[in-house]
Formats: C-alpha cells, structure tokens, sequence
C-alpha cells in the first residue's frame, strides 16, 4: 500500500518504523519524540517506545532523540542508538557541517528531514549521504513567527513521511500533552504545528546532491609533558570546535559600541564568557569591550537585560554583519 502526501512523495506503510530526532539542546527535540510515541501507541494502538540520549541537556549540546514504532503491534524491546532510521529530522541546517556525525546509517531508503530555508534540492549533503526524499522549512521563522515551540514546528513538517500516523491525532496529542502551559501558548503550538505541516517542502534528492566535503580538524596534540591535569577546566569555553548558532532561534544580542559604557556587567552574566575585551586604562574599568565572540553565544538574552545604558539589543541573525560575527578571539590571538 503506498501513500501520496506533500508534493504527491511516495511511502509505503510500513510495519515497522524508525525515527532518529537531531537537534541542539533547547530545541526540544526530547518532547518531540515523546509526542510522536504517545501518539503511535496512545492513540492509534501500536507498540512502540522513546528515549532520548544527551550529556548535560544544558543548550547547546547535541541532543538524540530515538523513536521505535510497530503498526502489527509486535513487542519493542530494544532500547538502542537508532542506526538506521526511516526518518532523519535535522532541527537546524547548520548542523550538517558543524555535526556531521547526525547522518550516520542514512541510506537510499531514509527520509530526512531538516529545518533550513533552502529548497530541498538546494541542500549540499556530506559526501556518500544519499536520502530517498529531502523535506525543509524555515521552521525557527514559522516558531518565532507563531511564538511557538521549535519542536511543534518540526511535528508539523513530518507528516507527510508518517503515512502510519494521522495529523488529526498528533496534533490533538499535542493539545493534550502541554497541560501546564497557558491557554495563548497552547494556541500558539498549535499554530506552529499546523504551518509546518502546510509550509513544509519535500522533493526527491538528486543523486548528485552529495557534494559538501567537511574538512578535517586539526587537533593539538598532548603527551605526558603538555597534557592538563585531569578534571580541571584551565580556560572556561575552550572547546576548539564549538559554535552555538544553532542554539539560537534566529535572533542574537548585538553590540552597540558607541553608547557602551564598558561596566562588564554583561560578562558577569553571561555563562559562557561571548565577551571579548582589551586593555585599555582610559575606560573605567581599566579594559574596553571590543565585541561579542558568537561562536559562543547560545542567544540566552541575559546580556540584554542587565545592560544599563541598553547597548545591548536583540536583533535578528540576518541584521548581525558577517564580520561582527567572526571569532573575536581567534583573530587576537593570531596577531
């Protein structure tokens, strides 16, 4: 039996179904995959199970969220990494370079899924990646838009690959599973949910759409003489690799320096230390603040709202120049 959904996709039914949620913490890819299991079982009868894998579930680590669903009701037991799903959702495009490793086991009979403005035949895919259909959607737009969730957005965008699930029953299930919100937010998921199931796009992928090549990174390497002592974090935010855009829904705090008064309150605040300051006697505080490193920045606003002469503001990612978004740091400490 096949189904025509969005875009007349052809998928089959199929009696056994996996689907593997990729996204940044904050993004709420854990309650997404929650929905989608209570839904499969609660409401149209199958098995199925969820369970999530994350470190410290703060945002901006990387976030698995797992979902196994039988239509013949058979028993799920297994509650291992999902290798090689039938539906890939990507939560934000950025991730396909900075997370490379979100593709593994996709093969020519996955579906994948991802939150970015480009046509799906727009999307350069790592080398070897080949789906079977490509859906996207602005779905941080459609969220901020609807001031809706991330995760009720994506809900949304998956229908047209769930021919098992019906779009009726998942969105009354996520009616029903935000109980402890208001009744204007409960209004605004729902929003959001049913935009992305209109404004979603999916087309076949190309054989050829497989052209990113990542490039490797180089890292230092360390031997008994420059090894740090375990368990001690000589310089807070270290990591070489991290970069927390797609932690941020669409907007970041921006630096006015002509109105800064240079008081570092904002680096008081601010939890993974964005701000990047050079000495200078002539300011107050002995120091000027020079900009904002956003390779760091998860976009929480506590900047914005202690900031006494309101130099700082949130602003979309589009208005934020491309060099003020250059790491502040690394262009220190090469010259």
């Amino acid at each position: 039996m096949w189904f025509f959904g969005k875009d007349k996709i052809k998928i089959p039914l199929r009696e056994k179904l996996e689907i593997r949620l990729e996204a940044i913490g904050g993004q709420g890819a854990n309650s997404a995959g929650k929905i989608l299991a209570e839904t499969a079982v609660l409401d149209h009868g199958f098995t199925g199970n969820h369970f999530s894998s994350f470190g410290s579930e703060k945002r901006g680590t990387p976030v698995k969220s797992f979902v196994r669903i039988s239509t013949i009701q058979k028993p799920i037991r297994s509650a291992s990494y999902i290798r090689k799903p039938n539906l890939l959702v990507i939560f934000h495009e950025f991730m396909i370079a900075s997370h490379p490793e979100v593709f593994d086991g996709v093969n020519q009979d996955t579906d994948v899924l991802i939150n970015s403005k480009s046509d799906p035949q727009a999307i350069q895919l790592p080398k070897g990646v080949h789906p079977r259909w490509l859906g996207t959607l602005d779905a941080t737009k459609i969220s901020n838009k609807t001031k809706s969730g991330l995760n009720t957005v994506m809900l949304g965008a998956m229908i047209p690959f769930l021919p098992e699930l019906k779009g009726e029953k998942l969105e009354a299930v996520i009616s029903r599973y935000f109980t402890k919100i208001s009744a204007e937010e409960k209004s605004n998921n729902l929003a959001g949910f049913k935009a992305g199931w209109n404004e979603v796009k999916v087309k076949a992928a190309l054989p050829h759409q497989d052209r990113l090549v990542l490039e490797a990174h180089q890292f230092i390497k360390m031997g008994y003489e420059n090894a740090p002592f375990g368990g001690v974090i000589l310089n807070p935010g270290n990591s070489m690799l991290k970069d927390h855009e797609s932690s941020r829904k669409g907007f970041a705090p921006k630096l006015n320096t002509e109105i800064c008064c240079h008081c570092g309150y904002c680096d008081l605040v601010c939890p993974d230390y964005c701000f990047v300051w050079e000495k200078n006697d002539s300011k107050k505080m002995g120091a000027e603040l020079l900009g904002i490193d956003y390779q760091y920045c998860k976009g929480c606003q506590k900047c914005i709202q202690i900031c006494p002469v309101e130099a700082l503001t949130l602003a979309p990612e589009s208005e934020i120049q491309p060099k003020e978004k250059l790491s502040l740091l690394g262009s220190q400490n090469e010259s």
